[in-house]
């Protein structure tokens, strides 16, 4: 609760105007099982840093000399008990990993587990008589000047921010300690969430749809609602909504308003309540509600426990009705942002991607905010931005609401009549817009040289226009599921160029019917080449020969039993019926996933890979090192290489022999020519093992001897004899975990 308060506190300095920090917080924890230490951390931006600690310090100082207020107390009481309380009516339905979370800790750290019934009717005893001086007697614990350790790290190459020395850090501390300090003022706010009742609305038809079981009511404003009510949680009611709409309907003179038009109200917050007062209001209660505003929809997501589903009504028909202006926040949310962003600069990957998305789009400036500068939100304007949200957020008109959940229906459709059905709604049709922003056409390479760190970043990218049916979508889905597979067994496993990576996307219904597949491969420098290749051999492959059954047997179960736990979720239902409302999708397709997975055939994989990863429309992009020279590569699955012999050849032929050196102790390898696997996971005998490769003319080519294990006598050596040009040259040749052993050919 100490900590709570505290962050509480932290946070609202956020609020202001012009803010010390981006963010702060602070409390209890370990850096070593057994240690416990209170801990600080503040995030400055281009502010100074000095003036971050100070502010921060200051909050910690004024609870070390007034303590914590009565209803700071009271609000940490109420939210930890909702919390308990809550677990506890789900106490059938908790999650296994939450389970699993505490056995681990009850195992490291000693942590007692009684169960949620014990821990709940514990909370109720012992929470309630905990009073300010209780908590108070946590902050002895943090005063005094001992075992005090203050650090503080920025950017490499910017002049934006000067880090203070650790004379001034010291100094800063000092100084807050010797301060004047005013104590924490409580500010008073309003009793209720809305000032003013709704005038009720009426249902005014209600009918039965079998197929998903839900209740389908139309309302006297027009507003259409689902509702399902479900077991898989006792405590929670999800609500959906959502109609065509979007920020594409405007141009590019109001392209960041509407962008960050939704965030900058939820800022400012809604009624009399700023979002610091709303979270106080909202002590206790387990409800939210936020805004939904895409390039081509409008909505809301919201949920709440049983007994609050009003309050979530209440805060929804704030959202609508009274978004609340407030200059001072406003230009807090500005700062924010310029800050937080003004150094992203010099990040090589966001420039890199910055670059990368303006290349995909043509530099047409409509083209989706990948990485925001500092200079958009100055073209931001606070009456414009509200009047966008107004637009799209204060008319209801065509909007399909879904409430799932552990829902009484006779109780739950009052409240929907009374805050619901009293929003305004003009009958004004809302759709999207195709604002014409296309992907390029044809082949375009781009290459960034950034930064000073040994990594790269692979990007692929196959678009274009296409015809949407929901079967083809299925298929391009199992498409890169399969592509996936095949990425961590040949570029992660073999070719151990990436530890993550993968490749995503697919079918796109709306603003127009498009696919796109994006390939994102994180590697060093030195496996670009050979991943780029290796990817494209892929997918080559499956153009050509499609893919055995197998592998689509595997992204099936994989799939089927994904969708055994998501069917069980409240989310997935609200989302599921809301797409059948507004885009049509076929709700058979979520109901009865099985049938249709079971549809799709290893030709269905083959058909799409030729359809959509032709190559016809493709960006390949790459981020290297600044000073990154391949002359200069030395290592091979982050190990060195060390080269021990080298041959020159004339003939482009060679043939290699591999035998343990010495005793067979279980020596395994795997061999590399020219970045590429020739010889995977190998155990060395007695008997060879014979690799046939071909040299490239007028090039280095490397023979690379990655040691798997160290067999039971290290190092991993074996015995390597070459036949090239009608001679056999014998080198012995040795590698282990920090480095590999390499034969180098040169063809004249």
């Amino acid at each position: 609760m100490f900590s709570t308060i505290l962050n509480q506190r932290l946070q609202e300095l956020t609020q202001k105007e012009n803010p010390p920090y981006l963010y702060a917080y602070g409390g209890f924890g370990s850096y070593a099982r057994g240690y416990d230490a209170f801990s600080l951390n503040a995030g400055s931006g281009t502010n100074d840093p000095s003036t971050a600690l100070t502010a921060m310090m200051t909050e910690v100082e004024k609870a070390k000399r007034f303590g914590f207020t009565q209803p700071e107390l009271d609000r940490a009481k109420k939210s930890y008990l909702n919390r308990m309380e809550k677990a506890y009516n789900d106490k059938d339905k908790t999650e296994s990993s939450s389970l699993v979370e505490e056995l681990v800790r009850n195992f490291l750290e000693k942590e007692a587990m009684p169960g949620i019934e014990a821990e709940y009717d514990l909370s109720k005893k012992f929470i309630p008589a905990i009073t300010l001086d209780h908590i108070n007697s946590v902050l002895d614990v943090i005063k005094g000047d001992q075992h005090k350790v203050v650090a503080v790290m920025g950017p490499e190459g910017t002049d934006k921010v000067m880090l203070p020395d650790s004379l001034q850090l010291l100094q800063t501390l000092a100084a807050v300690e010797k301060a004047d300090i005013k104590a924490y003022e409580e500010k008073a706010i309003a009793g209720k969430l809305l000032g003013k009742e709704p005038k009720a609305g009426k249902v005014i038809s209600k009918t039965r749809n079998i197929q998903s079981g839900t209740t389908e009511l139309k309302l006297s404003n027009g507003i259409l609602v689902s509702l399902k009510k479900t077991d898989f949680k006792n405590d929670e009611i999800i609500m959906s909504a959502a109609r065509f709409g979007g920020k594409n309907e405007y141009g590019l003179k109001d392209k960041y308003n509407a962008q960050y038009a939704t965030q900058i109200v939820s800022t400012m917050g809604f009624g009399d309540f700023s979002p610091v007062d709303l979270r106080k209001m909202l002590a206790g209660k387990t409800a939210s509600a936020s805004d939904l505003f895409t390039d081509t929809k409008d909505g809301f997501n919201g949920s709440s426990s049983v007994k609050d589903a009003e309050t979530m009504l209440q805060l929804l028909y704030l959202h609508v009705t009274a978004p609340r202006k407030d200059t001072a926040l406003f230009n807090s949310f500005i700062q924010k942002n310029k800050s937080q962003i003004a150094m992203l600069s010099a990040n090589p990957q966001a420039a890199f991607i910055d670059t990368f998305y303006k290349t995909m789009y043509s530099n047409n400036p409509l083209a989706p905010v990948a990485v925001p500068h500092a200079a958009y939100f100055d073209q931001v304007k606070l009456d414009r931005a509200m009047e966008i949200y107004k637009e799209h957020f204060g008319d209801m008109s065509g909007m399909q609401f879904a409430f799932v959940g552990n829902i009484d229906e006779q109780k739950m459709i009052p409240l929907i009549e009374k805050y619901i059905g009293s929003l305004p709604s003009s009958g004004k049709k809302f759709t999207w817009k195709d604002n014409k922003v296309r992907t390029a056409k044809g082949n375009l390479t781009l290459n960034t040289y950034r930064g000073k760190e040994d990594k790269s970043l692979i990007l692929l990218v196959f678009a274009g226009e296409a015809p949407y049916n929901e079967d083809e979508a299925l298929k391009a889905e199992a498409l890169t599921q399969v592509l996936n597979i095949r990425i961590i067994e040949e570029l992660r496993e073999k070719v151990q160029g990436i530890y993550g990576g993968g490749i995503f996307g697919g079918l796109e219904k709306v603003p127009y019917n498009a696919y796109s597949f994006i390939a994102q491969l994180p590697c060093g420098p030195e496996k670009v080449d050979t991943l780029t290749h290796a990817l494209q051999n892929e997918i080559a492959k499956i153009r050509k020969n499609g893919i055995e059954e197998s592998y689509l047997s595997k992204v099936k179960k994989q799939w089927l039993e994904g969708h055994k736990e998501t069917i069980k979720t409240n989310g997935a239902w609200a989302e599921n019926i809301i797409e059948s409302k507004v885009s049509g999708d076929n709700m058979d397709r979520f109901i009865n996933y099985e049938k249709y997975v079971a549809k799709l055939t290893t030709a269905d994989i083959k058909k799409v890979a030729n359809a959509y990863l032709s190559g016809n429309n493709l960006l390949m992009a790459t981020l290297m090192p600044e000073k990154y020279d391949p002359k200069n590569e030395t290592r091979t699955g982050n190990r060195k290489n060390v080269l021990l012999k080298d041959i020159d050849i004339k003939s482009a032929d060679i043939k290699i022999e591999l035998y343990d050196n010495g005793d067979v102790d279980g020596d395994e390898v795997t061999v590399y020519f020219n970045g590429n696997v020739v010889s995977n996971k190998q155990k060395l005998t007695e008997k060879a093992i014979t690799i046939n490769v071909k040299a490239t003319r007028n090039a280095t080519n490397e023979l690379v001897m990655y040691a798997e294990n160290l067999g039971t006598i290290p190092p991993n050596t074996a015995l390597m004899k070459v036949y090239c040009d009608g001679q056999v040259y014998e080198v012995r040749i040795e590698s282990d975990e920090k480095k590999n052993g390499v034969i180098r050919f040169t063809l004249n």
